[in-house]
């Protein structure tokens, strides 16, 4: 039974288990390699069998078009086996009564809660990705950090631009300028705004939880009923 499958096999009636960091950096390093070394693999095997084969005709004639079907079938396939495989070491649940990520990674296990019927503070800010990698140009990378006591999580996703922006809670996020352009900023408020985001955003960027959109979407939900003053 794999990490997922038993966590929601003892998660809570109500309660919602969320997958974090699917794509986490093993998953991220070893999908291109497998898949260009199965591509080479299935290139080099049917150029062979294909020569053997048939006479007076190149392989490369039907050996190129399927090189590029392989490549994109064995990265698809290899991503989906990585991930049952290697899962991340972190999970998070999600519950009217609180959120809780639970980082398998270090020893002990480190469980942080968040606690909805006490009081919370929360930050939301979002940036526009501006190169594809593996999220397209032009998504939101949209972030929330929580605030309970000494306790605080930092959660994040990437969303299209449509379906964020006809969120309810969308106006509830801050852009996130870029440094340069924060250092101009003349207004003193919004620079103290932006400069607090931008220590928010490192350390998101360190350790926060990405989790899937769908997910993120039902802590925003959670946030506004629990939270009603948090924008």
């Amino acid at each position: 039974m794999s990490e997922q499958t038993l966590d929601a096999a003892q998660s809570a009636p109500g309660e919602r288990v969320i997958t974090v960091d699917a794509e986490h950096f093993k998953i991220r390093l070893l999908v291109p390699i497998l898949t260009i070394a199965a591509t080479a693999l299935v290139h080099f095997a049917g150029v062979q069998v294909l020569g053997a084969l048939i006479d007076d005709f190149s392989p490369l004639c039907i050996m190129l078009p399927l090189d590029l079907l392989v490549l994109l079938g064995a990265g698809t396939g290899i991503e989906r086996v990585l991930k049952r495989l290697m899962p991340s070491k972190r999970t998070a649940r999600l519950s009217d009564e609180k959120v809780v990520l639970s980082d398998a990674r270090r020893d002990p296990p480190e469980v942080r809660e968040i606690y909805w019927d006490r009081m919370v503070n929360v930050n939301t800010w979002y940036f526009i990705i501006r190169r594809r990698t593996r999220v397209p140009k032009g998504w939101y990378c949209m972030a929330a950090h929580l605030l309970q006591d000494e306790t605080e999580l930092i959660f994040y996703s990437f969303i299209a631009p449509k379906e964020a922006e006809e969120l309810p809670a969308f106006n509830n996020f801050v852009r996130l300028r870029p440094r340069k352009e924060v250092e101009t900023q003349t207004d003193l408020r919004q620079l103290a705004i932006q400069r607090r985001l931008l220590k928010l955003e490192d350390a998101r960027w360190m350790d926060g939880a990405e989790i899937e959109a769908d997910d993120f979407i039902a802590l925003l939900r959670q946030i506004e009923t629990h939270v009603p003053d948090w924008a």
